[in-house]
């Protein structure tokens, strides 16, 4: 057998061996994901719902204050622009 096909099946069991490795820390780091989850899970819906209160409630001050700035703003803009159509009209005849 000459050296080289003596190399090459080496080779050959290094490589099978580093693929076992590798699919096994893989298989591992999967492994503690999963264990972590257990752990995390309940923490991450309280922050989901302690965010989704938070939520609600920016959501009810932005209503607030549309309600309150945006409408007589509107209101305004729209008389204004009613009165000067009327004027308008009433130049016309």
């Amino acid at each position: 057998m000459s050296v080289l096909s003596q190399a090459s099946g080496v080779a050959a069991v290094i490589l099978a061996i580093e693929i076992f490795a590798i699919g096994l820390a893989v298989l591992a780091v999967l492994y503690l994901a999963v264990r972590a989850m257990g752990r995390l899970l309940p923490k991450v819906r309280l922050w989901l719902r302690i965010g989704a209160g938070w939520l609600a409630q920016v959501e009810a001050m932005v209503i607030t204050l549309m309600q309150w700035l945006l409408a007589p703003i509107l209101f305004l803009a729209s008389l204004w622009a009613g009165v000067g159509e009327g004027v308008r009209a009433l130049r016309r005849r």
